[in-house]
């Protein structure tokens, strides 16, 4: 690192060759990304708690657009499509086809790394959800209504989305993933942009999904690495067990076959 103290003035400081080293290792891609979703999520979330004027201002300006009344006609497409985000059925379309890849690669891992990443979304996205309290357009006209028993901030659908389509573009061969990655990027934001449409959501609201989901995509290796130490320990102390039981039952059969044969059976009735 160089400070420079005015023309021609030149002080290096270098880093010790550990720390620099450290640095490196520790300030990878992955985690600077993860920080910056983070800090850029938590941001929002005191946005919209402490009721900052110029954002719901936005909210409710794109709100007063009344898409949905606009354009009636299409109410219907932007209603099916917003299934795409939605937890239950999108999950229950997205789970066979996470078990095929499952099959074809003889390994768990794509329906474990889809587990995992439901689990974290829904704890996740759920704290922020009832911690916020928010209610959306189509309860109140005012941006500002936290802390009132809602459930709106962020928006599920939208963090859904990506952390659903994202992860399935984590998981197929290598030759399709820039497609998958192209149209889970479309996804994600169409769904979100519908929701704006369908009057569900406040814009705030799909920009918390698209930073929640996101984040969870960070996130996720280190979440899989953990879950699957769990389970490797589970597995383990089951094999330990049923070992202990089986070694049991073969020590008590010794026994039985020690005694003689009429005190053997007063023992086993």
């Amino acid at each position: 690192m160089a400070i420079q103290l005015g023309a021609g003035t030149l002080l290096r400081h270098p880093l010790p060759h550990w720390l620099a080293l450290r640095l490196r290792r520790q300030l990878t891609p992955r985690r600077i990304g993860f920080a910056v979703v983070l800090l850029a999520y938590l941001a929002l979330i005191g946005v919209v708690i402490a009721g900052w004027t110029p954002v719901d201002a936005l909210d409710q300006k794109i709100d007063l657009l009344r898409l949905r009344h606009r354009w009636p006609e299409v109410h219907r497409f932007f209603l099916d499509y917003v299934m795409l985000g939605q937890r239950g059925p999108s999950t229950f379309v997205m789970v066979p086809v996470f078990g095929l890849l499952c099959w074809r690669r003889r390994s768990w891992r794509p329906l474990i790394l889809l587990g995992v990443a439901l689990f974290v979304l829904n704890l996740s996205v759920g704290v922020v959800k009832v911690a916020t309290g928010r209610w959306g357009p189509l309860v109140t006209r005012q941006a500002h209504d936290v802390f009132a028993g809602g459930n709106i901030f962020p928006s599920g659908h939208t963090a859904n989305a990506v952390v659903l389509y994202g992860v399935f573009a984590m998981v197929v061969a290598r030759r399709w993933r820039a497609l998958t990655v192209v149209a889970a990027v479309w996804i994600s934001l169409t769904v979100g942009l519908s929701t704006l449409y369908l009057d569900t959501h406040w814009l705030t609201d799909v920009l918390g999904g698209w930073l929640a989901g996101t984040l969870v995509l960070f996130a996720l290796p280190r979440c899989e690495r953990l879950a699957m130490r769990s389970l490797e320990r589970g597995r383990a102390w089951l094999i330990a067990w049923r070992a202990a039981r089986a070694s049991q039952k073969a020590d008590a059969g010794e026994v039985l076959g020690t005694l003689p044969e009429g005190a053997r059976d007063d023992l086993v009735a």
